[in-house]
């Protein structure tokens, strides 16, 4: 065997090698990220005529216990935008009774989202909240400056969520994650965290993991609902950003709103 022949069946068998090598690593990756798989539940929608209901749903009128229970934004003194309501007895699992509702001011002229920092949780920008359905709604005409068309949420689509990479060393999975066993995960779609709007499910991260925790016990919170790169809402955190609606383990009066872009 001449030696360029020689080279290059060596340098063959090492790609091989290499090849089965990372193949190993993606398999064991694999079977490490089953074991922490969850549920997520992603919204099916439809259009709905606007209206002062009590169901799930996606923009302009939320269910208001009285004529004064609309959130009012503390800087430019209007009406939040409702960006989410979730009625609890018809999630598909962890049913409970009342609404868990989703405010966030986009008054874009008061520069609301900038001065009271709507990107951190605990913003006095959102405003996030658990209530008991009284009676019928009350209908005010809402003084905000933007009126989202009514996506009612009328399904949920199970589908499988893995922990993002942030979440590893939080959550004590032993991954060693390289390049080429990512790329891998990436290319067959595999142990991935879903970006899109989900109820439930892992949070996907875009600058680093960022839990919020209760103001009171210091509990970490967990993920309700992300919003994420979604045509629901026709609203752009910062550069394509994504959103997340936690809530404390301890107190699930203890909502909070925050975001994260590119």
């Amino acid at each position: 065997m001449g030696f360029f022949n020689w080279f290059s069946k060596k340098e063959e068998n090492n790609k091989t090698t290499t090849s089965q090598n990372i193949e190993e690593k993606y398999q064991n990756i694999l079977t490490q990220l089953e074991k922490h798989k969850k549920t997520a539940y992603l919204p099916v929608v439809e259009n709905n005529p606007n209206s002062f209901s009590t169901h799930s749903k996606y923009g302009v009128y939320p269910y208001l216990r009285n004529e004064n229970d609309w959130p009012i934004c503390e800087n430019c003194k209007l009406h939040m935008s409702l960006f989410l309501q979730l009625n609890l007895s018809e999630l598909p699992i962890k049913k409970d009774e009342g609404l868990l509702q989703l405010f966030y001011c986009t008054n874009q002229e008061q520069d609301c989202e900038s001065k009271l920092e709507a990107f951190f949780h605990f913003s006095k920008a959102t405003a996030c909240r658990k209530i008991n359905i009284e009676n019928h709604s009350a209908e005010i005409k809402p003084n905000n400056i933007t009126i989202f068309k009514e996506k009612r949420i009328v399904d949920w689509q199970p589908k499988d969520d893995y922990p993002h990479f942030e979440d590893y060393a939080i959550h004590d999975l032993l991954i060693n994650l390289d390049d080429d066993v990512y790329d891998l995960l990436d290319e067959r779609q595999a142990g991935q965290t879903i970006v899109d709007d989900k109820l439930f499910g892992w949070p996907y991260w875009v600058q680093g993991e960022e839990y919020p925790f209760d103001r009171k016990t210091n509990s970490q919170m967990e993920l309700v609902f992300q919003i994420g790169e979604s045509e629901h809402i026709p609203y752009m955190f910062g550069d394509a950003g994504i959103g997340h609606l936690t809530q404390s383990p301890d107190n699930d009066e203890e909502l909070t709103f925050g975001w994260a872009c590119y």
